[in-house]
C-alpha cells in the first residue's frame, strides 16, 4: 500500500460542506458597511500609499503589469492619469514579435539582479524589462489594465496610440493571440504555464523558479484561464473590435469556459483540480494527492467569469471559509489549502506556510472578497474583508503578505546585498507599502459600499 505524503491539515471537499448561498444584506448590515469608519481610514491610507508611484512596493523598483492591473483604478485617483497611460504604453515597447507582454519595466540602473533575463529596446532607452515566463497572466493583465484605464478616464485615444508602428488596440489583440498560440494546450483546449501555485509565479523544479526550461512541467489550471476569460470580457467592453474579430474572440472565450469545466472541474469533490499536465507529466511524486488541494483565488476568478453555477459558487464560498478555519489563518487571502508538503517546491520561500505556499496575501484576499460580493455575498464579503482592514490599521502599513500567525512578513524594506544573494530566502520577506494590497482593498471597499 502506498503511503501518501501527509498534508498540514485536513483538505476541504466542497461537495461535503453545506452550501452557503448569498442573501441580500439586511438594513443593519447595509448601515454598518456605510458607516464603518475603519473602511474610511483604510481607504485613505491606501490612496496615500498609491501616491508613492506605480512600482509594486517598497523594495520593488519595477512596475509589474499583474500588480498595476489590480490597483490601476484607485491609482488613477492618486496619481495623474498621464502617468498611468505612459506606464501602460511602456510595456508595448518590450512586447515580443509573438505578442507576449513582459512582467515588469524598470529604470536601467535600478533593476533587481535577482531576475536573470533583461530586455532593452532602442525605442525606449534607459528602461529595461523582464518576464517570469512560468506564468501566463501577463497578457491578460495588460488587456484588463488598458480596458480599466479607458473605462475610468474616458481616454480612448490610448487605443489608437502607435508604438513602433502598431496601435495599442492591435497590440492588445496580439497579446491575447500569443496565449492561444504559444501558451496553448491542444490536448486540453486551455492556456498552459508551469506548475505554479494558484496565482503565483514560481515553478517547483529549481530554486530560482521563474523561467521555463527543459526541466519544466507544463500544466493547465483555473487561474490563468479564468483571468483570460475576464480579460476578453474587458476587451469586448471597449467596443473597439471589428465584427469579425469580435466574433472570433467571443467564440474563443465561450470555448475556454467550456474547457475549464470539462478539464479542471472535479465533480466528485465540487472543486477545481490544481493542475492537469501536458506531455511532461507531473513534477510531483505519486504519493502526493494533489487533486485534494484547493486554490481559492483561481476559484474566485472562475466565479467572477461565470464558470460556476449558483450551487457550485455556494459550495466554493463555504470551502473558502472552511479552508481558513482549518488552516487557522487570519483571512481569506490564505492560499492554498492545504499547503504543498515540504520538498515539493525547490525554492526556499515555497515551503509549507511560506510565501507562495500558505502565505496570507491581502492583495488576493481582497480580490476574493470582491469576486464573491459581485456574486451577491455582500455581508459575507464584508465580514471576510474586515480582518484584512484591521491588520492594516494595526500595522499602519500595507505589507505584501502575512504568516500563519498574522504577523507581517514585509518588515525588511531594503534587503542587504547578502540577503538578496540568498534568493527566495530574502524575497520571501516581502515588501511594505505594497500597492497591490492597498489598491485591491480600495476596490473591495468601494464595491461593498455601492452594493449596500
Amino acid at each position: 500500500m502506498t503511503t501518501m505524503l501527509p498534508f498540514a491539515g485536513e483538505p476541504v471537499c466542497p461537495r461535503d460542506l453545506n452550501p452557503i448561498f448569498p442573501v441580500p444584506p439586511d438594513p443593519q448590515t447595509r448601515e454598518a458597511i456605510q458607516a464603518d469608519v475603519r473602511l474610511d481610514e483604510c481607504r485613505a491610507m491606501a490612496i496615500q500609499c498609491l501616491k508613492g508611484g506605480l512600482n509594486a512596493g517598497s523594495h520593488f523598483h519595477e512596475v509589474w503589469i499583474r500588480d498595476l492591473n489590480t490597483f490601476l483604478v484607485p491609482a488613477l485617483e492618486a496619481v495623474p492619469p498621464a502617468q498611468v497611460r505612459e506606464a501602460l504604453l511602456e510595456f508595448l515597447h518590450f512586447q515580443g514579435a509573438d505578442g507576449n507582454i513582459p512582467d515588469g519595466v524598470v529604470a536601467e540602473k535600478k533593476h533587481d539582479p535577482y531576475y536573470k533575463r533583461f530586455m532593452r529596446v532602442e525605442s525606449l532607452p534607459g528602461r529595461m524589462a523582464m518576464k517570469n515566463d512560468v506564468s501566463a497572466d501577463q497578457e491578460s493583465s495588460f488587456v484588463q489594465a488598458v480596458a480599466r484605464y479607458v473605462r475610468t478616464t474616458g481616454d480612448r485615444s490610448i487605443l489608437d496610440e502607435q508604438v513602433n508602428g502598431r496601435s495599442c488596440l492591435d497590440r492588445a489583440v496580439d497579446a491575447m493571440a500569443f496565449l492561444w498560440r504559444d501558451r496553448w494546450s491542444e490536448k486540453h483546449g486551455l492556456i498552459c504555464n508551469a506548475a505554479t501555485i494558484d496565482w503565483h509565479d514560481v515553478q517547483p523544479e529549481d530554486s530560482h523558479g521563474l523561467e521555463m526550461d527543459e526541466n519544466s512541467h507544463r500544466a493547465v489550471g483555473v487561474y490563468s484561464n479564468a483571468l483570460a476569460m475576464l480579460a476578453l470580457e474587458d476587451l469586448f467592453s471597449l467596443d473597439a473590435l471589428d465584427a469579425e474579430t469580435a466574433a472570433l474572440w467571443r467564440q474563443r472565450q465561450k470555448d475556454l469556459g467550456t474547457a475549464i469545466r470539462e478539464v479542471l472541474w472535479d465533480e466528485n469533490r465540487g472543486k477545481f483540480v490544481p493542475h492537469r499536465y501536458l506531455e511532461e507529466g507531473s513534477p510531483f511524486p505519486p504519493e502526493l494527492d494533489e487533486d485534494a488541494i484547493f486554490f481559492p483565488l483561481g476559484t474566485a476568478l472562475a466565479v467572477r467569469a461565470g464558470v460556476l453555477n449558483a450551487e457550485e459558487t455556494a459550495h466554493s464560498w463555504a470551502a473558502t471559509l472552511e479552508a481558513v478555519r482549518r488552516a487557522g489563518a487570519a483571512s481569506i487571502g490564505f492560499s492554498p489549502w492545504p499547503p504543498y508538503p515540504a520538498g515539493c517546491y525547490a525554492a526556499k520561500g515555497i515551503q509549507p506556510w511560506g510565501y507562495a505556499n500558505g502565505g496570507d496575501w491581502t492583495w488576493w484576499g481582497a480580490q476574493t472578497a470582491a469576486a464573491y460580493a459581485d456574486a451577491g455575498y455582500v455581508a459575507g464579503a464584508y465580514a471576510a474583508l474586515l480582518p484584512m482592514v484591521e491588520r492594516v490599521l494595526r500595522d499602519r502599513e500595507f505589507f505584501e503578505w502575512y504568516d500563519r500567525d498574522n504577523v507581517p512578513a514585509g518588515k525588511v524594506k531594503d534587503p542587504s546585498p547578502e540577503l538578496i544573494g540568498q534568493g527566495w530566502g530574502a524575497l520571501a520577506k516581502g515588501a511594505a507599502q505594497f500597492r497591490g494590497a492597498a489598491g485591491t482593498l480600495v476596490i473591495a471597499i468601494d464595491l461593498l459600499r455601492r452594493m449596500s
